[in-house]
């Protein structure tokens, strides 16, 4: 089976270097790419929003912040064009563009605030879900399963 490529939004791997390993839904991501069933990508961008706001809000976290970083692919910042993106913020455009541009199966973000309307869309080959979503559509049953 081929590994899914997941993107991680700021939010997602803040949320897990955060709460950690027992705490936070979002580490779930690191354990299936323990797993082998996703490749974990971020940007630098994602990289240096994620370490200014642990470094700010939970300093005794960087530790751990930094050893999940050392188990993400991190790719070059892209800024293209697209039409359906361009009224993001700045940030958040460069965050998912790089997703879009390197091909990443799955851009996951908690952030409902500005993604909200693009949660469970397609740009090109990448689709935007929540972490929950993610995990429901990835994981869930077939309705037609028999209970034992």
């Amino acid at each position: 089976m081929e590994k899914l490529k997941v993107f991680l939004d700021s939010n997602i791997v803040f949320s897990a270097a955060y709460s950690g390993k027992e705490k936070s839904r979002s580490y779930i991501f690191f354990e299936l790419q323990d797993l082998n069933i996703i490749e974990i990508y971020i940007s630098n961008l994602v990289k240096f929003e994620t370490t200014h706001n642990i470094n700010i809000k939970k300093p005794e976290k960087l530790d751990f912040l930094n050893e999940l970083l050392n188990k993400v692919n991190i790719l070059e910042d892209i800024d293209i064009y697209n039409q359906y993106i361009e009224s993001l913020p700045e940030n958040d455009r460069i965050i998912l563009s790089s997703a879009i541009y390197h091909n990443i199966d799955f851009f996951i973000t908690g952030n409902a605030k500005d993604f909200l309307i693009f949660y469970n869309k397609k740009i090109l080959n990448t689709l935007i879900l929540s972490n929950k979503n993610f995990l429901e559509r990835t994981f869930r049953t077939p309705d037609n399963a028999d209970d034992i």
